[in-house]
C-alpha cells in the first residue's frame, strides 16, 4: 500500500492536531518539583492514545479486534523548559506519516499555567503481531488514521 504523509504528501490534506491535558503529579517530580525527564514519554503516549480514541478506534480495540500492537521503534525529544509540579499540560499530537508498517507522530507539550512550550518530539511506531513480527497496518486502523488529516482545502 502507498505511503501517506501529512502536509500535502499524498493525503491531500494537513495533519490535524489532537489535544488532551494532564496535570503534573507530585510523584512525577524530583525534589525540586521538576518533572522527571522520562515522564514526557508517558505524556506522549497519553496524547497518542487520546488521538486514537478521538478518531474512533481506542488502542484497546486495536489490540483486541485487529490483534496487533503498535510498538515504539524511535523516540526523539527536545526539552525546552521543565514541567513543574501541578502544571496543567496541554499535549498536542499530530500524525505526520503513515506507511505500510510504520507511523510517525509529532507531539508538543505546553504548560497552560505558564503559557510556555516545554517539549517537542517525534515518535515512530511499528505495527507488529503478538509475537513481535512486523506486519502491515490493518485496513480498519489505516482508515481510522487517515481521518487524522484535514481534507484538502480545509484548514
Amino acid at each position: 500500500m502507498a505511503e501517506v504523509h501529512g502536509a500535502g504528501h499524498g493525503t491531500g490534506g494537513q495533519p490535524r492536531t489532537f489535544v488532551t491535558t494532564a496535570r503534573v503529579r507530585y510523584g512525577d517530580t524530583d525534589q525540586g518539583s521538576v518533572a522527571y525527564h522520562a515522564n514526557y514519554l508517558l505524556w506522549f503516549e497519553e496524547g497518542r492514545n487520546e488521538m486514537l480514541r478521538e478518531l474512533g478506534r481506542p488502542y484497546a480495540l486495536v489490540e483486541r479486534e485487529d490483534a496487533v500492537l503498535l510498538t515504539v521503534v524511535e523516540a526523539n525529544l527536545r526539552y525546552h523548559r521543565p514541567a513543574r509540579y501541578d502544571d496543567v499540560l496541554r499535549i498536542e499530537t499530530r500524525l505526520v506519516s503513515l506507511r505500510r508498517v510504520r507511523l510517525q507522530l509529532e507531539t508538543s507539550i505546553f504548560s497552560e499555567d505558564r503559557q510556555s512550550l516545554l517539549t517537542t518530539g517525534a515518535i515512530t511506531l511499528a505495527c507488529v503481531d503478538p509475537s513481535g513480527v512486523p506486519v502491515a497496518l490493518p485496513q480498519s486502523l489505516r482508515e481510522c488514521l487517515a481521518r487524522a488529516f484535514e481534507p484538502a482545502g480545509e484548514v
